[in-house]
């Protein structure tokens, strides 16, 4: 199966790469640089010939500016790389027979706490960024047989320069910096490593529509970070507990919680629990040369 990744240098297309390679798949990258094509996702023609000339029998998107700040500043780079390309990769799928996934996001809940939401549940798009990402998912969702998926991705991106919360954290608690527990921003937090693995499981099914794949359970970041705190034999007593409210800036959606039993009935298995996540992550981490 020839597999093209838009967004193949970051967290998740490298795990995606390497678990397609696992699977004797053939993967092709696609990023701005570093990778098999090379090309600025925002033009339209670059965009059409890099598709049509790989013709892939599935295509994954997981392009996106996940900074809430640069979206809110600028709307418009937002929707050119979260929403636009949705738009010319879904129709080009369609009329191609091309598998298209668009990765997605959990940023569309608030105030109902550790509440589990599934594929139907009414949005709120709280700032630019889900904005963007919705009209991404409107934009995939024109082409009947495509795919979203909505998630809460963590992992290890392994850059100097661009930290992932997980990989922040652990940097702040090692090295005893100060670190807020919010005791009121849930989440079903997913390790990249296991989200590959069931994403690839899933394209066996061929699944149309709205799909939510995440952990199981629903916890706080509270209950995250003093997870990753226990594995690593680090105490956390001098840490802040707050609440996302109280934070200045861009407005985010605190309650991420979502259902995913209807991606457990496709796949015929259930989906990983809170504590099957934190040890993937640490194993990742330790494969990785880190010490305990």
């Amino acid at each position: 199966m020839k597999v093209l990744i838009i967004g193949s240098t970051g967290m998740l297309g490298k795990a995606l790469l390497k678990e397609a390679r696992s699977r004797n798949y053939n993967p092709i990258g696609i990023a701005r640089r570093d990778a098999d094509i090379c090309i600025d996702i925002s033009n339209d023609a670059d965009l059409k010939k890099a598709v049509l000339d790989v013709s892939p029998d599935v295509l994954i998107n997981t392009a996106a500016n996940i900074n809430l700040e640069e979206c809110e500043k600028n709307p418009s780079y937002a929707y050119l790389v979260n929403a636009r390309p949705s738009s010319i990769l879904s129709d080009i799928c369609f009329q191609s027979g091309i598998y298209y996934i668009y990765i997605s996001t959990d940023h569309y809940f608030t105030g109902d706490k550790d509440k589990k939401h599934n594929e139907n549940h009414p949005i709120k798009l709280l700032n630019e960024y889900s904005r963007s990402k919705y009209i991404g998912e409107v934009f995939t969702l024109f082409n009947l047989h495509s795919l979203v998926i909505r998630t809460n991705i963590v992992g290890f991106r392994r850059r100097d320069n661009q930290q992932t919360f997980v990989e922040w954290i652990i940097k702040s608690i090692r090295n005893s910096l100060p670190v807020t527990l919010f005791e009121d921003y849930y989440t079903s937090s997913i390790n990249v490593t296991q989200f590959a693995s069931c994403l690839y499981d899933l394209i066996n099914q061929r699944p149309s529509g709205i799909l939510n794949v995440a952990s199981n359970e629903v916890k706080s970041k509270k209950d995250f970070i003093e997870a990753i705190a226990f594995q690593l034999g680090i105490d956390l007593s001098t840490a802040q507990t707050g609440s996302v409210f109280d934070l200045h800036g861009v407005r985010r959606a605190e309650s991420l919680g979502l259902d995913v039993s209807k991606a457990e009935h496709i796949l015929g298995y259930d989906l990983p629990t809170f504590k099957q996540v934190i040890s993937s992550i640490m194993s990742d981490y330790y494969e990785s040369g880190a010490q305990p």
